[in-house]
């Protein structure tokens, strides 16, 4: 698979280098050593990959004619209100689509709209049922690959844990969160209740749990050992691979290092990122990790997973492609 590397060896901020941090750049590298990467695919699904597309004001268009691929994967930040997503991705895509799966996670953009998430998310299911549109949230979908085998990708917005810099460090961002982040408004966690820094890490620890026992359900299946039919992922056989797709990213790596707001208040960067770097060490861990919500385009490999990016409405960003396709 082809793409934009970063540059080796990436320097991680001061705020999480080692002291800091729960692990240092040489633990990725001892993990790429016991577990090479996996090899590039000259055959496989064509994913198509994009986030962060920001519709309302019109600036953004997708491509024409569109890239080659075979499923879309969208990881959020579209529109405010998740319908107003799913309806922009149908009418933007229209004919054009032919039939080709469109999988969308939702951003915290998505969330806006004075409700709910979980009535936000009912109402985004059941118009993206109606659009040919499938919504993840702590769910999961498999798609044939056209070879015998699939991907099975498992979505969330993966909300923030508030503990990027090490658990220690959560109680403090949460704290500053309370009084100065922007993410929860306009988001009602009850009726009479806006969203705050304690409902986001509540929604992380499911999210997290979930992808990682559907991680855990596709690798032991692929493997050739028969699960229960409550099992998370169903229907896994050996050569299929997992794909996980998520709003928030999975490490600080994700965040460049020459980002201007290092300079700014350390919690800031855990509303970007949790730290998921033992999940893309596990056993089970996805070929694939897509994400968006980060500054810019991200593509970097931990353990067999490669991370990737390709956000289009955030600062700076010259790297957005928006007919980035890759191989699974």
């Amino acid at each position: 698979m082809s793409g934009r590397i970063l540059p080796e060896p990436y320097v991680l901020p001061p705020v999480f280098r080692p002291g800091r941090a729960r692990r240092s750049l040489d633990a990725t590298a001892a993990s790429n050593a016991r577990t090479p990467l996996l090899p590039a695919r000259s055959e496989g699904m064509r994913l198509w990959i994009m986030s962060d597309l920001a519709v309302r004001d019109g600036a953004f268009a997708l491509p024409d004619p569109l890239p080659d691929h075979d499923a879309l994967l969208v990881a959020g930040g579209i529109s405010e209100g998740l319908v107003a997503a799913v309806e922009w991705l149908a009418g933007a895509l229209g004919d054009r689509r032919a039939g080709r799966p469109v999988v969308l996670v939702p951003g915290i953009s998505e969330y806006r709209g004075g409700l709910p998430p979980h009535e936000t998310l009912r109402l985004g299911r059941e118009r993206g049922r109606e659009l040919g549109i499938t919504v993840l949230m702590d769910e999961a979908v498999r798609l044939d690959d056209g070879r015998g085998a699939a991907v099975h990708v498992v979505g969330a917005t993966l909300w923030t844990d508030w503990a990027l810099g090490g658990a220690a460090y959560a109680g403090g961002a949460r704290a500053r969160a309370r009084n100065m982040w922007r993410g929860g408004d306009n988001i009602l966690a009850e009726r009479d209740r806006t969203w705050g820094p304690y409902d986001a890490a509540g929604a992380h620890a499911r999210s997290r749990a979930y992808i990682e026992d559907f991680l855990t359900s596709v690798v032991i299946q692929s493997n050739g050992i028969s699960v229960p039919p409550s099992s998370l992922a169903a229907g896994v056989r050996p050569g299929d691979r997992a794909v996980v797709l998520t709003h928030h990213a999975p490490s600080a790596r994700s965040l460049h290092p020459g980002w201007p707001e290092w300079q700014c208040e350390e919690w800031e960067a855990t509303t970007f990122a949790s730290d998921l770097e033992d999940v893309l060490r596990a056993w089970g861990a996805p070929a694939l990790w897509v994400h968006g919500r980060v500054p810019a385009a991200a593509d970097y490999h931990i353990g067999r997973t490669r991370v990737l990016a390709n956000p289009w409405r955030r600062q700076g960003n010259r790297a957005f492609d928006p007919a980035l396709v890759v191989c699974v």
